[in-house]
């Protein structure tokens, strides 16, 4: 037997039963914490906390504003950086980026020089963004874009900006991916996460997740297909759902056991199937949220808590001052107020990110982190928020992740937020004033 195929067969054979990502050559997994820092926010009158203490500013590194991009987009820890970097590799021959929304200047000229490198770039948005002036204006300036320097043989790569969203049963686009291929036929790098294409990189709190894979795991194909149904059927719910699940369906490689990655409109049930299941699994569980409806998950931090497991919270602030102010702030509603109250009665330990909303920066995580008995963990992320929406009709990606090296980063994140930027109820401010 030729030696190359008796490889290429062991290889195959490898493959078919791996077990875990790292599995693959080539492998490597980041997650990219933005984690802003920002210059600290004194209040121009005097602010007093609920339990009567005079608050002299809003905290540090977690109230921000527009003038501290510049300071957060330069980081090499932040997402921010480290899209920029991919986007500029050279070795990089196509991208698919897929997001909710897209303002970006940075990023839209990275994705320019891109193109003018003949870079394939095809970018799937939600269909309300063709309206919107931010996102226009940088999707308008990346159309605009074309290849400067061609080598020989390549073909002319214009870019393709698509829709989507918001029809036939469809909510939101609500996808947050990013697929680059390389000149290195077997490399792929996902990133995926909480975030957009917007201050989402640098000046919310976000996650962002670097994986850099072989295209024949399941995780990189199941990618691919949401690519495909995005393109193809991203104009209809029934067609979406079955474009994607056809394309997966004939994925020949299992499934890693360490990250399963779990995709709405198909998969909403059992993402949230598998969060309820691990909240009864876990000695203890840490939520991080930016919106809070779903009601599965509401009653899952309940009776965790009433069951004595230690259950912490950590909302973004637009929930509590719903509640101050008897009105929508953000884009939080009074509802998700009530929510919080229900878990802060049942003991779950809730803090409150002091966020800009008045220049729409936000506490955008959202996941559920999950430690078990043995020591081991796992974390729910991806792009969609804890609401029905987002786990029926939206466009989403979700992922369970049991890799120890990203749970471990998710712990250290977590506690590093709960204790050093959350404030607890007792100490937020108790009238809507910002410095």
């Amino acid at each position: 037997m030729n030696f190359k195929i008796f490889c290429l067969l062991i290889s195959m054979a490898f493959q078919a039963f791996a077990l875990k990502l790292s599995d693959y050559s080539p492998y490597e997994y980041k997650v990219f914490f933005t984690n802003p820092e920002c210059q600290e926010y004194q209040y121009e009158q005097t602010v007093y906390a609920i339990d009567g203490t005079a608050l002299v500013a809003k905290p540090k590194n977690v109230y921000c504003k527009r003038q501290d991009f510049e300071r957060n987009s330069i980081k090499e820890s932040s997402p921010h950086f480290q899209i920029k970097k991919l986007i500029s590799d050279p070795e990089v021959k196509s991208l698919f980026l897929s997001f909710l929304s897209f303002s970006n200047r940075e990023v839209a000229y990275k994705i320019c020089g891109a193109i003018q490198r003949n870079v394939k770039v095809t970018f799937v948005i939600d269909s309300k963004s063709e309206k919107r002036p931010r996102s226009r204006e940088m999707l308008d300036f990346i159309s605009e874009c074309r290849p400067q320097r061609m080598g020989a043989g390549e073909s002319y790569n214009k870019p393709v900006t698509i829709f989507r969203g918001n029809t036939d049963g469809i909510g939101y686009a609500h996808n947050k991916i990013i697929i680059a291929k390389y000149k290195d036929p077997n490399k792929v790098r996902l990133v995926y996460g909480s975030g957009n294409m917007s201050s989402g990189t640098t000046l919310h709190h976000e996650n962002w997740h670097f994986v850099t894979t072989s295209k024949d795991t399941y995780l990189a194909q199941s990618h691919m297909c949401v690519k495909q149904a995005m393109i193809d059927s991203g104009d209809s719910r029934s067609k979406y759902k079955k474009t994607f699940m056809s394309c997966r369906d004939q994925i020949e490689v299992s499934e890693e056991d360490d990250i399963k990655m779990m995709v709405v409109p198909s998969d909403g049930k059992r993402a949230m199937a598998n969060i309820v299941d691990n909240f009864k699994k876990a000695i203890s569980i840490d939520v991080a949220a930016h919106r809070f409806t779903h009601p599965e998950l509401v009653n899952a931090m309940i009776d965790a808590s009433k069951e004595g497991k230690q259950t912490r919270f950590i909302a973004d602030d637009d929930i509590y001052w719903t509640g101050v102010r008897k009105k929508k702030t953000g884009s939080n509603m009074y509802m998700e107020y009530v929510n919080t109250i229900k878990v802060v009665r049942a003991g779950v330990n809730t803090r409150y990110m002091e966020t800009n909303q008045n220049h729409r920066l936000l506490h955008h995580n959202k996941y559920v982190l999950f430690n078990y008995a043995d020591g081991s963990g796992a974390v729910h992320a991806g792009a969609g928020n804890f609401t029905k929406a987002a786990f029926t009709k939206n466009m989403e990606n979700y992922y369970f992740i049991t890799i120890a090296e990203v749970v471990d980063s998710f712990r250290k994140q977590y506690d590093y937020s709960f204790e050093k930027l959350a404030t607890h109820y007792e100490k937020m401010p108790s009238e809507y004033v910002m410095p």
